[in-house]
């Protein structure tokens, strides 16, 4: 098991009546041990990742398309998550291969009419590859690039990874128990750069069941705004993450460290009880703008 808690590092404005506050970026905790559910197999296992995204610009030779040569724009999200390590491994490859080879496209009539700039990925439909047109030198200007990186481009390509890493799983005969195994959850935070915010997200994954047997996988995707956390992994203590960290917030206390407390408690809980379903080191990080830095580690 897996105990993961995420959520938006803010500190609260007591002088407006409803929530309001101060978000200084996001935080994301957890364990990081793999377990057989009564025994720790191995610590130190990351379950908190930072995953590189590269947008790749156009280069022209006069009014022709060349390729993509060179990084326009180069950020990063973060991604943890709670259920099988294999299925997860798996899970963030494809997301690694599918963010690092983004591309700025135009989708439209022609260069002549109208069209939208935007991000796609290497494996879209991309006009500016599919050749027989010219593109004017005030086309694919900064300008016109700008913004473009936005949280659903980022959640669309995570989604888009999942569910083709996922997708030969029905393919082969799987019992209950190996369905049960691609059930990974996952937290995805990341900067919008349209909006100019941190946005949270849970990706939940359910069984699709037709006449009653499991034929594949759905993703429920959810944003987490400020003041709500995203729990993954051992449910029953999302009560508990849920009271600390309202308590913090009342308090005007850091929320990020007191959600780190709580982790370390809910691991010497387990440990009191010798069930071994977490353990440490517990690691505490820190994301804003495509920055995730580690703030604590306790072993």
């Amino acid at each position: 098991m897996t105990l993961v808690i995420a959520g938006h590092d803010i500190t609260p404005d007591t002088s407006r009546p409803g929530f309001a506050g101060s978000v200084r970026g996001l935080f994301v905790t957890a364990d990081s041990t793999i377990t057989d559910g009564h025994q720790t197999l191995l610590s130190g296992f990351k379950k908190i990742y930072r995953v590189p995204i590269t947008v790749y610009q156009p280069s022209f030779n006069g009014y022709d398309f060349q390729g993509y040569f060179t990084p326009r724009l180069e950020s990063n999200c973060f991604i943890a998550f709670a259920g099988s390590t294999l299925t997860a491994q798996h899970v963030l490859n494809g997301i690694n291969n599918h963010l690092s080879l983004m591309r700025y496209g135009y989708e439209g009539s022609g260069p002549a009419v109208r069209g939208t700039y935007q991000i796609l990925m290497d494996c879209e439909r991309n006009k500016l590859r599919a050749g027989g047109s010219r593109w004017p030198e005030d086309m694919f200007l900064d300008k016109d690039m700008e913004g473009l990186l936005t949280a659903e481009v980022v959640t669309r390509v995570v989604l888009h990874a999942i569910h083709g890493a996922l997708a030969t799983a029905k393919q082969h005969k799987i019992d209950k128990r190996g369905w049960d195994s691609l059930l990974t959850e996952y937290v995805i935070g990341t900067y919008c750069e349209r909006e100019k915010r941190n946005r949270l997200y849970t990706i939940i994954p359910s069984h699709r069941i037709v006449e009653g047997i499991i034929e594949d996988v759905d993703l429920a995707l959810h944003e987490v705004p400020p003041g709500e956390l995203a729990v993954l992994g051992m449910q029953h203590y999302k009560a508990g993450a849920v009271e600390s960290f309202n308590k913090a917030l009342n308090a005007r206390s850091d929320v990020k460290k007191a959600m780190f407390e709580y982790l370390n408690c809910a691991i010497d809980e387990v440990l009191t009880n010798n069930t071994r379903e977490i353990n440490r080191p517990a690691i505490l990080s820190a994301f804003s703008r495509g920055d995730l830095v580690e703030l604590d580690r306790r072993r």
